[in-house]
């Protein structure tokens, strides 16, 4: 008597790869992003990339001063018209326009310090920034009036 002999089904010692043998050929499942052991790593990096994006642009938003203008020119030639309209002596002319420098150099560094924002003179915007002189050109004239 003859044996035939068929080709198993089955091999022993299947390799940690191998999902089963037909006809004598082995299939394997395909490599890649889509196997069970590539799928959680790419999930995990696409998340951990999504929150750094996150993170870094929120980081980027709170250290970004704010920019605000400032009607240098105008604030000054303001001055200088008021001061020619009075009648001052030259050494009263020189005190007034002292103490205006200061109080301009003070309310500025003072709104600076208090907003942490970036203060640009009037012609160097075109538009889309708040312009702060009325609040600065209100504390000049108040400083004026206590330093008289």
């Amino acid at each position: 008597m003859q044996e035939d002999k068929q080709p198993s089904t089955q091999v022993d010692g299947e390799a940690a790869g191998e999902l089963n043998v037909r006809d004598g050929a082995i299939i394997k499942p395909a490599p890649g992003l889509l196997s069970r052991r590539g799928v959680h790593p790419a999930a995990f990096a696409v998340l951990v990339i999504a929150l750094s994006a996150g993170v870094s642009a929120l980081v980027a938003k709170a250290v970004q001063p704010g920019y605000v203008v400032f009607d240098m020119k105008g604030t000054i030639d303001t001055f200088r018209l008021q001061t020619a309209q009075t009648p001052l002596d030259e050494k009263a002319v020189t005190a007034l326009t002292t103490r205006f420098g200061t109080a301009l150099d003070a309310s500025l560094s003072d709104w600076q310090a208090a907003h942490g924002g970036v203060i640009l003179v009037k012609g160097a915007v075109v538009a889309g920034v708040t312009d702060i002189t009325p609040l600065i050109q209100a504390d000049i004239a108040r400083q004026m009036q206590g330093a008289q």
